[in-house]
């Protein structure tokens, strides 16, 4: 038997038959090739795009339109395979080292009957800001307290003194906190019990802060959800809080405050982190070593409170007080969610407490190496916190 192949109207049939026998398509076929082409639906790349420059843990993100046919959606970064995510919203951290070199994000969505729908983009090279004001100054947010720990406010610009790698800097910026506030809390399905309460805490420990305060609000369980961004509007945030969905899903501390450090932009002094959970660190695309890295690069002050006795809770408390000291921030452990608003009322007060100090480095080096930082006060009873220091890695 002779098979031939015919194609027509971009559909290809075997033909099988005797010699110079000849198949017309079936009738409407292209035309049904045609719609299936245009069913599949729509897949965006929605970060990076082809004018970012990759560098720290970064956020992949993709939009599927519609998603219903959707079983799961895979991120590659020069040919290897990032993450897996089955549902929305698409999106994964990544962390693309110090250096921002180019790289090919490929987007593949899986969808039903083997089919696959897939987008790529070549990201740029070039320098990134990972510790940036916008200019070459350094500013770093400083807590004093005396010695029975109450909050010592007053002082002048000469009553500091701040070193860098051991070496006195000259003070060039003096001013009390503007605040630029980021809260994060845990709505992972162990928090089912603990829901009333922690709303109440949040609309409580919100509606005390500064009127002239910008905060943000995230949730977050296996995901990271953005229930508020840059807000002034506290009727409006209050609201937000309201609307926190019903607890469900894993725990993803790691990822939560990546996002929470990437929500911060460059034109306030003092930004702060303020994360709640309950739970065990198991769903973070995000490593531990990642996270250091992202808030040595960045200056947010974290204050972590964690609640829970369990070996799991504790090696999490562990790894965010590590975190929160690089920061210059403080974690805080509380054994049930009653003690929640205490933790609240301690950051709240630390946070409009707050100095900030800056400086233009006397080593002008954008070498991106670890700069320590030491802050003083004339007064040697008195008790500084401050961030451990900076990456000196150079602005755009």
């Amino acid at each position: 038997m002779n098979v031939r192949t015919a194609c027509a109207a971009l559909v290809c049939i075997v033909l099988a038959g005797t010699p110079g026998a000849v198949a017309s398509p079936e009738p409407g076929s292209a035309a049904r090739v045609r719609a299936a082409a245009q069913a599949d639906p729509v897949l965006t790349i929605v970060e990076p795009d082809d004018q970012s420059q990759l560098a720290g843990v970064v956020r992949l993100r993709a939009d599927v339109t519609p998603a219903d046919e959707v079983e799961a959606v895979e991120f590659f970064v020069d040919g290897s395979r990032v993450c897996v995510v089955p549902a929305p919203p698409f999106e994964c951290a990544w962390d693309a080292g110090r250096r921002a070199e180019a790289h090919v994000v490929r987007v593949a969505a899986r969808l039903g009957g083997g089919r696959r729908v897939v987008r790529s983009v070549l990201t740029r090279a070039g320098p990134v800001a990972f510790f940036s004001t916008g200019t070459s100054a350094v500013l770093v947010p400083v807590a004093v307290r005396d010695r029975r720990g109450r909050f010592v406010d007053g002082l002048t610009r000469d009553d500091f003194a701040l070193y860098e790698d051991g070496i006195r800097q000259e003070l060039s910026f003096f001013e009390s906190a503007d605040m630029d506030l980021v809260l994060a809390v845990d709505f992972s399905a162990s928090m089912g019990s603990s829901m009333r309460l922690l709303r109440s805490a949040v609309r409580r420990f919100l509606g005390e802060l500064p009127g002239a305060a910008r905060l943000s609000l995230l949730a977050f369980n296996d995901r990271v959800f953005v229930v508020a961004r840059h807000e002034r509007d506290r009727d409006r945030l209050l609201a937000a809080v309201d609307d926190l969905p019903r607890p469900y899903g894993g725990t993803s501390l790691l990822d939560a405050v990546v996002h929470a450090l990437e929500i911060h932009d460059g034109d306030v002094a003092h930004k702060a982190v303020v994360l709640f959970s309950d739970g065990d660190e198991r769903d973070s695309f995000t490593n531990f070593a990642a996270a250091e890295q992202r808030i040595r690069a960045s200056r947010a002050t974290l204050y972590a409170i964690t609640m829970g006795r369990s070996r799991a809770v504790e090696r999490v408390r562990a790894q965010l007080g590590s975190l929160a000291r690089i920061s210059g921030g403080q974690s805080f452990p509380i054994a049930r969610i009653d003690d929640l608003d205490e933790a609240l009322t301690y950051v709240r007060e630390d946070i409009e407490n707050r100095y900030v100090l800056g400086y233009e480095p006397s080593n002008r080096r954008s070498d991106g190496t670890w700069r320590s930082i030491e802050v003083r006060t004339a007064n040697r009873r008195h008790a500084v916190q401050a961030r451990e220091g900076y990456l000196a890695v150079p602005s755009y």
